[in-house]
């Protein structure tokens, strides 16, 4: 990698008298303050100023460097004893410090698209390089490190370049962590009848059990269906909820963008979310609305959105994200460890473009929710836990699954590009799915999760005696166990197991000429 940088230093009042001063700070930065942190056999990547000029009260810099080193850090690094030189001497001071010119090299076997990434203006590729320009940078944005991030981003893609071959480079993470490959099967049922044949959101539809809303990707929900669903949820929350100690608490489910940031997901899968906006305090905008859409007799989509601020909130893709942040900052003891809590109040969101379809599918789905903290043996405990009795409540409601090693951990999405030493399991996700006769793959009904480190390090949270914490969840999504129910059992409830027909509670649906 080569670092290649041309910058100005802007003083406080013109420098001319401090020339040979300054020469020998130039000297002193290249032998010295430019050396510092670089190890012995990395000297040659050192940062070097092999141009410099200083005219009225600007120095120009031309910095050179390799990959340890970094120019822009080495711009950073003259400030405060440039101004410690300059300073008693002639009362001069650093005012600004400014890239008007970088460009960086880094090897590479193909171009990788940086074209949409801010504060780069141009890319090539040339002779297994890939070459950035970027635009002016501030002093400021050095701080921010938005170079290294461009950087990191890019040797990211170069490594899963040469480790994917024939792979998905979004898969390399996951293969990384895991230490069974993703997809194998861990855990099968035995057969068990089935008693339904052909598609049980059609079915469901034709009797009137649900009906297709308007939105994409949602259900109109009726009593059968829903009565069904209390039977099961109310299975799970006796048999494994409660069982295994978990409180109820009632999380929202519109989060703002900022813990979403902390989440990792804006990094990982910013397409996969609804963004929710607050209207403006501005009535002339509205009433302009009103007017419009009173005379066209149509929504005024345009008009509508000059009355919206930018973006603050996303609906919950998650449903464990109020967890963390409730923790966030806050310091915990090992002795009242762990702690487990569980939300069953609302809608998970899904943005899945395309790929909705059926109920098995859809764009918001009822789940309930465990999410645990504690050592990391107790979060792997619970995980295995919560797991057994899944597949254990699946044997007992005669339903065939199988287990597999998760090939898509959701938190994983966001550390394509790592920043920090975290700590994960071997096996980060477990998805169970219960088997749909005629598809190819199962619907995923459980997924139970061990993060690691990933959230306690993101959202600061620590154990009074540095002890180290981690976090696992486990979604029990009842609106896809119900679909593979249904698949399996069928829609007569003399084919159900006796656990759940005892506990269906007999309902009306509406009665309506035209429907179903």
């Amino acid at each position: 990698m080569k670092f290649t940088l041309k910058g100005e230093v802007l003083f406080s009042k013109e420098a001319e008298n401090a020339l040979e001063d300054i020469k020998g700070f130039v000297e002193q930065a290249n032998n010295e303050i430019f050396q510092k942190g670089v190890s012995p056999d990395q000297k040659d990547d050192a940062s070097q100023i092999v141009e410099w000029n200083l005219k009225g009260n600007s120095l120009h810099l031309k910095i050179v460097s390799g990959r340890r080193g970094r120019a822009h850090d080495a711009l950073l690094r003259i400030k405060k004893p440039l101004t410690q030189l300059l300073g008693p001497k002639y009362h001069i001071g650093v005012r600004k410090i400014t890239v008007e010119n970088y460009c960086i090299e880094i090897p590479s076997r193909e171009i990788i698209d940086v074209s949409q990434m801010p504060y780069v203006e141009d890319s090539a590729f040339e002779d297994g390089r890939m070459i950035i320009k970027f635009q002016k940078l501030e002093e400021g944005d050095l701080r921010k490190h938005v170079v290294d991030r461009v950087v990191k981003h890019v040797l990211a893609e170069t490594k899963n370049l040469q480790e994917e071959s024939d792979e998905d480079a979004d898969d390399i993470l996951t293969r990384q962590v895991t230490k069974i490959e993703p997809g194998t099967i861990v855990g099968r049922s035995p057969k068990f009848p089935i008693f339904f044949e052909g598609d049980p959101t059609e079915e469901a539809a034709r009797r009137g059990w649900v009906k297709k809303f308007p939105g994409k990707g949602q259900w109109f929900y009726g009593p059968q269906f829903i009565a069904l669903q209390r039977a099961i949820e109310d299975i799970f929350l006796e048999v494994l909820v409660e069982k295994l100690g978990f409180y109820e608490c009632m999380w929202p489910k519109l989060i703002p963008i900022p813990v979403m940031n902390k989440m990792r997901y804006l990094e990982g899968l910013p397409e996969g979310m609804y963004y929710c906006s607050a209207p403006r305090r501005d009535p002339e905008v509205f009433k302009k609305f009103k007017n419009e859409l009173l005379i066209r007799k149509e929504v005024p989509i345009e008009r509508l959105k000059d009355g919206l601020k930018d973006p603050s909130y996303v609906l919950a893709p998650a449903q464990c994200e109020p967890f963390y942040e409730f923790f966030s900052h806050e310091v915990l003891d090992e002795k009242d460890l762990p702690i487990k809590l569980f939300d069953k109040s609302g809608w998970t969101y899904r943005w899945e473009a395309g790929g909705a379809k059926g109920l098995d599918r859809v764009h918001e789905f009822q789940r309930t929710e465990l999410v645990w903290m504690g050592t990391p043996e107790q979060v792997e405990e619970i995980r295995d836990a919560t797991l057994e009795i899944s597949q254990e409540l699946a044997n007992q409601m005669e339903l065939e699954w199988y287990t597999e090693i998760g090939d898509d951990p959701f938190y994983l999405e966001g550390r394509k590009v790592e920043e920090r030493g975290i700590q994960f399991p071997d096996v980060p996700k477990y998805e169970m799915r219960l088997v749909v006769p005629g598809a190819d793959k199962g619907v995923a009904a459980v997924s139970a999760n061990v993060h690691g480190t990933h959230f306690t390090e993101g959202f600061s949270i620590k154990e009074t005696h540095n002890h180290t914490l981690w976090t696992g969840c486990t979604g029990i999504g009842t609106t896809r166990w119900l679909f593979g129910f249904l698949a399996q059992k069928g829609f007569d409830e003399v084919n159900w197991p006796d656990m759940v027909r005892d506990k269906v509670n007999n309902v009306i649906t509406p009665k309506v000429l035209t429907w179903p």
